[in-house]
C-alpha cells in the first residue's frame, strides 16, 4: 500500500490529523480483506470490497470520499470511476420523495409511496434500476403526467446554488443570453482540454482528444443554443470515449447514458423502466439556468436514450422568461 501518497494529499490540503489517522486505519483495515493488495484490485474486488464495507455498517459518505481520494493519488482511474457509480445515486430519490411530499403532502405522499425506500449507499449498480422502475410506476399510477415530471425534473444531486455563481456572474456581464451560451461552451471546452493535458478524470470520465473534438462541434454539449426562444441542451455521453468507439447500439446506449438508476438496465438489455423518469436528468440539466436566469423554468424531454435515441436532448422554453435578448 502507498499510505504516504494518501498522507501528502491530506496535508497537502490541511485535512485534520485525525481525519488522516482515521483514513489510514481504514485502508489498512480494507486492505486485509482482499488476497492481493488493495493497490491492485480489480472492480470485481472491489465491488466485495463494498459489500464487506454494507456487512459491517462501514457504507458510510466520508468512507467512499476516502477510498475516492485513496484510488486518485495512485491513479487508479478505473476505481475512482468505478466508485462513482456508487455515489451517483446519492440524495436523489430522496430529492424525488421531499417534492413527492411537498406536492401531495406527506399523509398522501407516503400513501402513495406505500412503503418505498430509497437505496442505501452501497447498493449495487446492477440493482439501481429496480428503484427507478418502482419510483417511477408509483408516480405515474397515482399523479398526471404534468405533476410526474414536476417531481422529477428537480434539483436531485442537491447541487448548491453559490456553484453556479460564477456562471451568472458571466451572463449578467453578457450582452445577451446567447452571447453567454457562446462563451460558456467555449469555457467548457477549454476546462476540458485543461483536464486533458493534466491527465485527470473530469467528472466520471477521462479526457482525449475525441472527447475534447466531440465537444467542440456541438455547442449544445456543456452550453446551450438558444433558438426561436427556446434554449436546447444535449447531455454529455457518460464516457464519451467509449461511446464515440462503441461496436454495437447497446454498447453506445450504457456509454452514453449517465443516470446510474437505468445504465445497468441498458447494458441488460432489461429496459423496461419508464423514459418519464428521464425528466430526472433533465432537472439537472436545467437547474444552471435557473440560478443563472433566477426563474423557475419548465424543461421537456426530446429525446433520452432511455426513450430508444443515441443522445439525452432538453429544451427549456423561454417565452415567457425575462432573459437578455
Amino acid at each position: 500500500m502507498k499510505l504516504y501518497l494518501l498522507r501528502e494529499l491530506y496535508q497537502k490540503n490541511n485535512i485534520p490529523e485525525d481525519k488522516l489517522s482515521y483514513a489510514i486505519d481504514l485502508i489498512i483495515l480494507l486492505n486485509s480483506q482482499v488476497e492481493l493488495d488493495l493497490d491492485a484490485i480489480t472492480t470485481d474486488s472491489l465491488d466485495k470490497i463494498i459489500e464487506y464495507m454494507v456487512d459491517e455498517k462501514l457504507n458510510t459518505v466520508e468512507n467512499f470520499i476516502v477510498l475516492m481520494r485513496y484510488y486518485h493519488v495512485l491513479d487508479r482511474k478505473d476505481l475512482y470511476i468505478h466508485l462513482t457509480k456508487y455515489t451517483g445515486m446519492l440524495g436523489v430519490m430522496e430529492n424525488i420523495i421531499k417534492r413527492l411530499i411537498n406536492l401531495k403532502g406527506e399523509e398522501k405522499a407516503n400513501t402513495i409511496l406505500d412503503g418505498f425506500k430509497p437505496p442505501y449507499l452501497g447498493v449495487h449498480p446492477k440493482n439501481l434500476p429496480d428503484y427507478a422502475k418502482r419510483i417511477t410506476s408509483i408516480l405515474e399510477n397515482n399523479l398526471t403526467e404534468t405533476e410526474v415530471e414536476s417531481v422529477l425534473a428537480g434539483n436531485n444531486h442537491s447541487i448548491p446554488k453559490e456553484s453556479q455563481l460564477p456562471e451568472k456572474i458571466a451572463y449578467e456581464t453578457s450582452e445577451t443570453f446567447s452571447e453567454y451560451l457562446k462563451a460558456r461552451h467555449n469555457r467548457k471546452v477549454e476546462e476540458l482540454k485543461k483536464y486533458f493535458n493534466e491527465n485527470k478524470v473530469w467528472f466520471e470520465q477521462v479526457i482525449t482528444q475525441e472527447v475534447i473534438d466531440f465537444v467542440s462541434s456541438n455547442q449544445e454539449v456543456l452550453s446551450g443554443v438558444l433558438k426561436d426562444e427556446k434554449l436546447y441542451i444535449t447531455k454529455i455521453p457518460y464516457d464519451t470515449l467509449a461511446y464515440l468507439n462503441a461496436k454495437d447500439k447497446k454498447e453506445k446506449h450504457y456509454y452514453g447514458c449517465h443516470c446510474p438508476f437505468a445504465r445497468e438496465a441498458i447494458l441488460k438489455g432489461n429496459l423496461d423502466i419508464s423514459g418519464r423518469f428521464c425528466y430526472c436528468s433533465a432537472g439537472f440539466a436545467k437547474f444552471p439556468f435557473e440560478v443563472i436566469l433566477n426563474q423557475k423554468l419548465k424543461v421537456k424531454v426530446l429525446k433520452s436514450i432511455l426513450m430508444g435515441n443515441d443522445i439525452c436532448r432538453f429544451q427549456i422554453d423561454l417565452k415567457d422568461i425575462d432573459y437578455k435578448k
